[in-house]
């Protein structure tokens, strides 16, 4: 269960940089691409040639798995909170989350 955790950590951190030049990659090619008085045709070929390499490195967001941040469950997980269905239940018994009240019929 915690090399899962180690795992899932490891694919997000991954995918957060490759992401983020991916992101800076397409600007400047964008740019270039979209002032032909700025157009160098050099540079817009190391860009491109750039930006291809980055998308044979690119992590699939398919690999990246909602987990608990409590219970590290990787099933039942609320989005919004990021935690599975059983913590969730747990925090809104004891009144840890604010604005919910555990329902009594």
């Amino acid at each position: 269960m915690l090399l899962a955790k180690i795992k899932d950590t490891k694919f997000r951190k991954q995918y957060n940089i490759v992401e983020k030049k991916l992101k800076v990659n397409k600007f400047l090619i964008c740019n270039l691409l979209s002032n032909p008085n700025r157009l160098n045709t050099k540079l817009c070929a190391i860009h491109i040639q750039l930006l291809k390499t980055k998308n044979s490195q690119r992590i699939s967001k398919i690999k990246l798995s909602n987990r608990c941040i409590g219970s590290n469950r990787g099933r039942g997980v609320l989005r919004s909170y990021s935690l599975s269905r059983i913590v969730m239940r747990e925090y809104l018994q004891f009144g840890v989350i604010p604005g919910f009240r555990k329902s009594v019929w």
